[in-house]
Formats: C-alpha cells, structure tokens, sequence
C-alpha cells in the first residue's frame, strides 16, 4: 500500500486480530483486485445482518468499531474492501478507518453518513472511480435532514434511472458497487452492495434486512421489489 501514510491506532473496538491476519494471509497471492473483492466478500455469505451496528451520536465519543462477525449493508462494504487493499492488519484498520471518515478522524460529525458523502470522499481519496456519467446519467438534488444531530444540506448528484440499467450492464464488472438511489427527496441512497456475476447474470452481494444476512440476489429481482429512482455505480480502485 505504498501511497497510505500509516499511523499508529488503538485496535478498534469488536475488532479481532487473530482471524483478519488468517483472511488475509489466505489470500496473500492474489494481486487482481476484483477477485480479493469477490473472494472476500464471499467470505461472510450468511453473516448476520445488525443494524447500527457502528452506534454513536453527535454527543458522544465515537468509537471505531470493526467486526467480521455481523454486518449492515455499509459496513459489510467498508470491511470487504479494506480486506481487499490491504496486505497486513496494520493496512486494513488504516484503510477501513480511512474509507469510514473524512481525513481518516474517527468522530461522529466526519463520519460518511450519507452515502453522497462517501462515495464523494473516497473518489477524492482514490478509492474508487465514480462511473455514473454520459447521456444516460440523470440528476438528483435531494435535502437530506433525516439524521439528527447532522445540519441538513442540499445536495446534487448523478445517477443512472432504473430503467437504464440494462443499457448500463455492459459498463459493469465484478466487485463494482450499486449504491440505490432513493425516490424520495429527504434521502439519497437507501442500499449498497457488490456486483457479482455469476454463469452470465448479475447478482448483488449484500447484507440486507429483509433476509437478515449476507446474501447473494439476483440483481434484476432486487431492483424489481424496490422502489428506487435508479442507481450509482461504483468502480473500486487498486491502490496496492
């Protein structure tokens, strides 16, 4: 990870060394970074989904909280891509913390609430690559005030109408990630999960409340049951 500056940190709280070190020297010969992606997130199919699981709140101390053993939608993303980049424990409590907080501070007022924020911040941090453009791509400008203790803001981004994505599929590429766009005008993204393709179909590799764990679906029928304006697609970046 040569261009991550690292620094001493407290072991974060839930977090467990032993079995991080074990994932990670399983998959110390592979270089590509799709496959770490899949290889990894492939790892916690079947992990309980908990939501809140980072807890906090504008009055309180945050604590950085790292767990393999259960996962929201966001923090089933932060754990798995970190694994991805990182070669040592040292490098993935450094890039998690990094992809979680804007400037890499644990507070909860430079956490990446929104994911606007996050895939903002990241992009700007070389992370991932924002591939939500061209004369299919839409805009959004929502008010986001649902999280207390959080001023609200105005914000305007790009994303790609539901109905397109069968044009945009070509676009896609293992380990990529969807991050659905609410129709609401309070909210900006609702959900966030890995593309997978597997004997030709897409599938979304997310942790979601309604199985109440890590699963693989089917990508058409996902986007079917929900009600979204459509989706951002997000290209995960190697920086090893």
């Amino acid at each position: 990870m040569n261009d991550l500056t690292l620094k001493p940190t407290d072991t974060p709280i839930g977090f467990d060394a032993a079995e991080t070190e074990q994932l990670l020297t399983g998959a110390a010969g592979w270089t590509d970074l799709r496959a770490r992606l899949e290889h990894f997130a492939g790892l916690f199919l079947g992990c309980p989904y908990v939501e809140g699981s980072l807890g906090g709140g504008p009055d309180l101390p945050e604590e950085f909280r790292v767990s393999l053993r259960a996962f929201d939608c966001v923090t089933l993303v932060e754990t798995v891509f970190a694994l991805a980049l990182a070669g040592t424990i040292e490098e993935f409590i450094e890039v998690i913390r990094r992809i979680r907080y804007q400037d890499g501070e644990v507070d909860w007022l430079r956490r990446n609430h929104y994911m606007v924020d996050w895939a903002q911040n990241n992009e700007a941090q070389g992370f991932i690559r924002n591939l939500t453009s061209g004369p299919l791509a839409m805009k959004k400008t929502c008010s986001l005030s649902l999280i207390e203790g959080l001023p609200e803001k105005s914000v305007s981004f790009s994303y790609f109408p539901t109905q397109a994505c069968s044009d945009v599929a070509e676009l896609f590429d293992n380990g990529d990630l969807m991050l659905f766009v609410s129709s609401k005008e309070t909210l900006d993204v609702f959900h966030v999960g890995f593309l997978i393709e597997d004997a030709g179909r897409w599938m979304l590799r997310h942790a979601t409340r309604s199985a109440g764990s890590v699963v693989d679906q089917d990508l058409a029928t996902f986007m079917n049951q929900n009600t979204m304006a459509g989706f951002v697609l997000l290209r995960p970046l190697c920086r090893r």
